[in-house]
């Protein structure tokens, strides 16, 4: 009786090429920059989702100082609250069909955001989206992460 021999496979290849692919993604894959203003958004349950281009975005901090910067947020520029009325405009005529996009911290006192909203209106900016972050569902439904969403808001 002839004996066998048992074949063997060689997985050192397989697993190189994987390891290959693997640094290939992650090297290649764009993460999201860090965000230049820190804010805590206040959460809410719309689930409307922002444009990720052609966006003006208007951050009030906790401390109650305004941003205003596109959706690159390489150009974010600090305005002074006597500026914002003007800034809104400039940035507006150089991009009309822009949305704009307050983010306003949770701590921020509501007179801040209520002086914003004011100038966003006198800037004849009617239309914007304020953004929050989405609440977690209860125990009992399905659990989903947090992401942000935006509420539309009118004055």
């Amino acid at each position: 009786m002839a004996h066998r021999s048992s074949v063997r496979i060689d997985m050192t290849p397989m697993v190189d090429v994987a390891f290959l692919l693997l640094i290939f993604f992650m090297s290649t894959t764009q993460f999201k920059p860090p965000e230049r203003i820190a804010v805590r958004l206040p959460a809410s349950t719309a689930d409307v989702r922002v444009p990720e281009t052609d966006t003006i975005i208007v951050t009030l901090n906790s401390e109650g100082r305004l941003f205003i910067s596109t959706e690159s947020v390489t150009d974010t520029q600090e305005i002074a609250k006597e500026d914002i009325l003007r800034a809104i405009v400039d940035w507006r005529s150089r991009n009309p069909g822009a949305v704009v996009i307050v983010k306003g911290d949770r701590d921020v006192a509501f007179g801040e955001m209520a002086d914003l909203m004011d100038a966003l209106a006198n800037a004849k900016t009617l239309r914007f989206n304020l953004m929050t972050d989405l609440k977690r569902k209860p125990a009992g439904a399905a659990s989903t992460e947090p992401r942000p969403a935006a509420g539309e808001a009118r004055s």
